[in-house]
């Protein structure tokens, strides 16, 4: 090691005795002026001014442009870069046309072509790719962003893959990963768990949970079906496509026990005109009953053999009408799949316009179901 910094010291003392117009290449150290035209390789390069071709080294900066590749630990251009840099971290003071590939990336102006490191930013406009861990655009950008968080601060056209995707103003493309998060969503697609935008166009948010501030779907709903008289769903999305949280309640009848279900569904409103709608929705409700486990650290009951459940799998075209802005009356058919698992029974309807028999676990029955709705 002291070998290493003696030669490192003297090396330095050797440039320094140099002028300007002097170039020093000393493989260690090298140090160059503008235009020097031919590859730098050292451990350490520098060129004063303009250079073209191959910077190779544990360090390697550039005072003004760059045209090439520059190769090591430490990579930095004063000015812009045509080409690519490949190193643990990568900078490029003005604008970048080509490829930045390291831990991280950095280019404090227009960036054009792809970004890949564990963190790569773009201080102003992205025409391209940025594949990594942490990936930022600090103004527009314009092509995939691919990481486990993605920020746009301004305006995004493009696709976004990650766990986290934000995108800070107008956003045309599509989110797809854990949450999302848009200011607004001209057009395009959210695909995640939870999805949110401040307003909304013509985009469709499409995931577990979708919150829209303005432009968007909410409501509260009381139903009442051939298998609960009283069912409470909390309703969000947009129009064209919402999802619902379901608990409902069917009361004891003679020897049957209270029974408590929750469930999932998403749907569509599809407007005939200011005031008629259509509605279809598709609904899965799972129910345990309460007697089932003796708490939850019964884990015999987990057996497979033991477990009781009933599941309903419903598909319901609901016909509606706009009371007002905020109340709406639905009604219609429903299709039915009801199944049991371990030792339950199968869950009955209180009634039924039809009913298909598969086996003692698995029925289809036919009824039909009502809702009034309360749209905020």
């Amino acid at each position: 090691m002291k070998k290493v910094v003696i030669i490192l010291v003297f090396s330095l003392l050797s440039i320094a005795g140099f002028s300007q117009e002097t170039n020093a290449y000393a493989f260690f150290v090298n140090v160059v002026n503008d235009n020097f035209k031919y590859p730098l390789v050292g451990f350490v390069n520098v060129a004063k001014g303009n250079h073209k071709g191959l910077q190779a080294g544990f360090v390697n900066w550039n005072a003004h442009n760059f045209t090439g590749l520059q190769i090591g630990y430490v990579n930095a251009i004063g000015n812009n870069l045509d080409g690519v840099q490949c190193g643990f971290i990568n900078t490029t003071l003005q604008q970048v046309q080509g490829a930045q590939v390291g831990f991280v990336n950095t280019t404090m102006k227009e960036f054009n072509g792809i970004q890949v490191g564990f963190v790569n930013t773009a201080k102003l406009d992205v025409q391209g790719v940025q594949v990594g861990f942490v990936n930022t655009a600090l103004q527009t950008a314009f092509g995939p962003q691919v990481g486990f968080v993605n920020t746009t601060v301004k305006d995004f056209r493009g696709l976004q893959i990650g766990y986290v995707n934000v995108a800070m103003k107008e956003f045309q493309g599509t989110q797809v990963g854990f949450v999302n998060v848009a200011n607004k969503i001209e057009k395009g697609f959210q695909f995640g768990f939870v999805n949110y935008a401040d307003t909304i166009g013509e985009g469709i948010p499409i995931g577990f949970l979708s919150f829209i501030r303005r432009g968007g779907y909410k409501a509260i709903e009381y139903s009442f079906s051939e298998f609960f008289p009283v069912t409470i769903g909390f309703k969000t999305g947009v129009e064209k496509f919402y999802t619902s949280l379901y608990i409902a309640y069917k009361p004891s009848s003679g020897t049957a026990k209270n029974t408590y279900a929750s469930g999932f569904g998403f749907g569509s409103i599809i407007p005939f005109n200011k005031s008629f709608f259509f509605n279809p929705e598709l609904i899965s409700m799972s129910t345990i009953e309460k007697e089932d486990f003796d708490g939850w650290n019964d884990y015999e009951r987990w057996d497979t053999k033991k477990w009781n459940s009933r599941q309903l799998t419903s598909f319901v075209p609901n016909f509606g009408v706009n009371l007002n802005k905020c109340l709406s009356i639905t009604a219609g058919p429903s299709v039915t799949w009801s199944s049991s698992f371990g030792e339950s029974e199968l869950l009955k309807p209180a009634f039924n316009i039809a009913n298909f028999e598969i086996d003692s676990k698995n029925s289809i029955f036919v009824g039909a179901r009502v809702n009034l709705r309360c749209r905020f």
